[in-house]
């Protein structure tokens, strides 16, 4: 069971601009979506209460949980993903808590 969770193909982050205008180039191309360098979208997770831990992961749909924040290129595949924002957190929050900046 514990493949089922493992990735199969590594997340590959642009590592420099070259890299990231290929991405908005795709998107002109593909979506004729011009300068565009990612789909970003969050979604919680559902989780038990920690113990200890009263209101930080407690989100506004009134249960527990932590945050997924992913972007994808233009083909929908994921280049980036941050996992463990308190399911309080505002959206810009945790775009600002994440690496992606």
């Amino acid at each position: 069971m514990r493949n089922a969770i493992t990735p199969k193909e590594k997340l590959e982050v642009p590592q420099n601009m070259a890299e990231w205008k290929e991405i908005q180039r795709n998107f002109e191309i593909k979506w004729n979506f011009p300068h565009c360098c990612g789909a970003l979208d969050g979604k919680h997770v559902a989780i038990k209460r920690p113990p200890g831990s009263c209101a930080e992961f407690y989100n506004y749909k009134g249960g527990y949980s932590i945050i997924l924040l992913a972007l994808a290129d233009a083909d929908c595949k994921f280049i980036y993903v941050d996992v463990g924002t308190n399911g309080r957190a505002n959206d810009g929050s945790v775009f600002t808590l994440s690496t992606l900046k």
